[in-house]
């Protein structure tokens, strides 16, 4: 998938590094007033995991795009005020501080572009099929917020 915008929609999933200003120039429109980014970036730790030297993220590519885009519609079904919705989410191997995960939306006011991307995150992390195995000093193994999947909402 090309990491470029599509409409008001940005929808990313693949190893390329994720461009977080330019998605947060992307995302300001004339009448939104409101620009709220979410970056999720690797830490050196995890709980009982001290040491993280890697995470490697795996996706079932097809059925992650599918969900990650019903998520985008799901955000705008719910605050319909919204200008532009990101999600964006890298796979393959990345060290600590690099950005595994952004979401970016938009929105006239401010408590809906909060309210949107909170929701945003939290619907990637519990519908979107991808998985991270944390690469530790002393091991390896996949993350220990490892949950199943929820059903779409939309």
């Amino acid at each position: 998938m090309t990491l470029a915008p599509l409409g008001d929609d940005w929808v990313y999933l693949g190893s390329a590094t994720l461009p977080l200003g330019q998605l947060t120039q992307w995302a300001v429109l004339p009448h939104c007033g409101a620009v709220v980014v979410f970056a999720g970036t690797v830490r050196d730790h995890a709980e009982g995991r001290p040491g993280v030297v890697s995470l490697e993220y795996e996706a079932y590519e097809q059925a992650a795009i599918s969900r990650m885009r019903a998520v985008a519609a799901d955000l705008r079904a719910r605050w319909p005020s919204l200008g532009r919705v990101g999600l964006l989410h890298r796979t393959g191997l990345l060290g600590p501080t690099e950005i595994s995960v952004a979401v970016a939306v938009s929105a006239p006011h401010r408590e809906e572009a909060f309210e949107a991307a909170r929701a945003g995150i939290d619907e990637i992390k519990s519908q979107v099929p991808i998985w991270k195995r944390e690469t530790w000093e002393g091991g390896s193994e996949w993350g220990l917020d490892s949950h199943p999947l929820e059903g779409s909402r939309s």
